[in-house]
């Protein structure tokens, strides 16, 4: 896990630096113990937070065959705008399979995900990607209040480029609410460095803080 996240680990921006706000959404239905559905839509902000250009909604069914085994499947679609306005539109399919475990009081996980994305306007008709996630969290009380402090880093490999184009370094916590009626519900927050590989070969990062709001029943 260590050496992904060296591999993996942002690389200094150099230019179009940005402050982000992504806020997202997860509803989940418990099928039985081991099977759940899911739908996730998210927003993104830009320029400082004052300007919606990107928004996705991803919907799947994840399997859990043991507590240290969960595999998903997913598909995503995408509306993005792009610096000069245009929109584009991309549907993929994604195949996620994360094994898990523990470190003493820690809570490991490493979700691979293989994607096969359709993009508009895109050179090609097809594209592949690998995401590797590793991620190292912690179960605690703080106040008498259970709280889930975490790291993870999140590494993009994009056959068509043929190149590591993206990393997204975590720093959050996990907050879960009391159990009302069968429906749990956690909020996460986190700051994330995303590191982008331009076209040139030039990094540029965005300054992210992000939301998520978990539902389930």
């Amino acid at each position: 896990m260590a050496s992904v996240l060296l591999l993996a680990a942002p690389l200094p921006a150099q230019a179009k630096d940005d402050f982000q706000y992504w806020n997202t959404l997860e509803i989940v239905k418990r099928l039985d113990p081991k099977w759940d559905f899911f739908f996730r839509p998210e927003m993104r902000v830009e320029d400082g937070a004052s300007h919606l250009f990107y928004h996705e909604y991803r919907q799947g069914v994840r399997f859990k065959p043991s507590k240290q085994l969960e595999i998903g499947l997913n598909y995503l679609f995408v509306r993005n705008e792009n610096s000069s306005g245009k929109i584009r539109e991309e549907h993929t399919g994604e195949l996620d399979v994360t094994p898990k475990g523990k470190w003493g009081s820690f809570d490991l996980s490493l979700r691979g995900r293989v994607a096969l994305r359709t993009i508009e306007g895109s050179s090609g008709e097809q594209e592949y990607q690998i995401r590797l996630m590793p991620k190292i969290a912690y179960p605690t009380e703080i106040f008498r209040h259970k709280v889930t402090p975490y790291v993870a880093d999140d590494a993009f490999y994009d056959y068509t480029r043929k190149a590591w184009n993206q990393n997204r370094a975590f720093l959050g916590f996990v907050i879960p609410f009391k159990e009302v009626k069968g429906v749990s519900t956690s909020v996460d927050l986190y700051y994330m460095n995303q590191s982008l590989l331009g076209a040139r070969h030039d990094r540029s990062g965005n300054h992210i803080l992000g939301t998520k709001l978990n539902v389930q029943f």
